[in-house]
């Protein structure tokens, strides 16, 4: 009985104490509260980054691409995507067929993307990056080919 009133006497602290936690931050925080200058395609991409990229994306039968990250070229009016790929899994694949995967996930990620911006089906309006972590870049998408650099 003692035991249940003492987990009761630190919840209800504890519990008090939050709220006073909770006004603090959000008054430190208060200057992030206001509209950001961001523009519609990063919104769009954020968005899509959020809601449609979170889970993991079986990409390919070789599990050569592993993720994207979605970003605005703004100075050329493009979308950017770099997809990080596994390296030991890019190593053994044929020129051929690392090209085709590459092409296949842009294709992919364009269609997904192309309910909310319709400028990207097909590829269309997007460059692209294929990178290693730690290995830089072994791959480009631009204007509609893909380039190795092997």
């Amino acid at each position: 009985m003692k035991l249940r009133k003492s987990l009761a006497i630190v919840a209800i602290v504890l519990l008090a104490a939050i709220p006073m936690a909770a006004a603090e931050t959000t008054s430190s925080l208060k200057k992030y509260l206001g509209p950001a200058e961001i523009t519609k395609l990063d919104w769009l991409l954020f968005q899509a980054q959020v809601f449609s990229f979170r889970n993991d994306i079986r990409w390919d039968d070789y599990t050569l691409v592993s993720s994207v990250s979605l970003y605005a070229i703004n100075q050329l009016g493009l979308v950017g995507m770099t997809f990080i790929i596994n390296k030991e899994s890019y190593i053994s694949l044929s020129d051929n067929t690392a090209k085709k995967i590459f092409a296949n996930a842009v294709y992919s990620t364009s269609g997904i993307l192309a309910s909310s911006i319709p400028e990207v089906e097909g590829g269309a309006n997007v460059y692209a990056t294929f990178a290693v972590i730690g290995g830089g870049l072994v791959a480009e998408y631009e204007h509609g080919q893909v380039s190795l650099r092997r």
